[in-house]
């Protein structure tokens, strides 16, 4: 057993779209973390900020987004409708009227949505390193060619702690390694290159309407987004919302800097 691995459970749910896939620790009030857009991505990039300790202040449930992680990947055409309805069945088929939720990068996004389309429904939100303001699709999903198992391990090379990166990496090479994990990517890019959706999901008019507390936190090193300019949007435009912006950090935050990630959400959360 890995050194997160023995401080979490994992589970397998049935929901109305596929089966349900993440990862529990912690106790008190339920938070659910999402994850970004990385194609082997899953519940478990959140392990580094679970060994620091954030399940001592609340609930955890990592979760795989809908077509991602190492369960089952639906083969359909995506809609982003259906990215955020499946963080509300997952709390309803969890029993919570409400959680907290925490989003990092594409997860952003889908939380701010969530909290704005469904307050009932967020007690706080947190978005890290949010995707939800950028009008251009994300490069990975432009020609998107899978990555291979070095390419894999060299995106997890800023983790500092070996033993949790080697964990972290069996979990992406899992993931990527699912059925029908490639062709759902690729369904899922379709849809973040559809302008569109990009148009009709934007966060820019939203921002006014998100209501719960929110924290944000940023990456001073970010060449992925927010945008500066997007970043001072949400800091100004969200009314009651915190900004942290972490120096000499890029876009990964929950991996790259765990340790502060986790204090933020600690002092936030509790």
């Amino acid at each position: 057993m890995g050194a997160v691995r023995d401080m979490v459970t994992e589970h397998t749910i049935d929901l109305s779209t596929s089966k349900g896939h993440y990862f529990e620790t912690g106790r008190g009030y339920p938070t659910i973390l999402v994850h970004g857009s990385g194609f082997s991505s899953g519940g478990q990039d959140w392990f580094p900020v679970i060994k620091e300790g954030l399940g001592e202040v609340t609930h955890i449930y990592a979760i795989d987004q809908l077509g991602w992680g190492s369960v089952e990947r639906p083969q359909r055409d995506y809609e982003f409708a259906f990215l955020v309805d499946h963080i509300r069945e997952f709390q309803d088929v969890l029993g919570y009227e409400k959680t907290n939720v925490v989003g990092h990068s594409l997860g952003g996004w889908v939380a701010a949505t969530l909290a704005y389309e469904s307050p009932d429904r967020v007690n706080k939100l947190v978005c890290v390193a949010n995707a939800g303001l950028n009008i251009d699709p994300p490069p990975n999903f432009a020609n998107f060619v899978p990555p291979d198992a070095a390419q894999i391990a060299a995106d997890l090379e800023h983790m500092e702690d070996p033993e949790l990166r080697a964990e972290v990496l069996a979990a992406h090479l899992a993931n990527g390694a699912t059925a029908d994990a490639l062709d759902s990517y690729r369904s899922l890019g379709a849809m973040f290159r559809d302008m569109d959706m990009r148009r009709r999901y934007f966060l820019h008019r939203k921002l006014t309407r998100i209501k719960v507390p929110t924290l944000m936190v940023f990456g001073d090193e970010d060449l992925i987004f927010p945008s500066p300019e997007g970043r001072a949007q949400m800091d100004n435009e969200i009314p009651d919302s915190r900004a942290v912006l972490l120096k000499n950090t890029g876009h990964q935050i929950p991996t790259q800097r765990p340790k502060e990630l986790a204090a933020l959400l600690k002092d936030f959360l509790r």
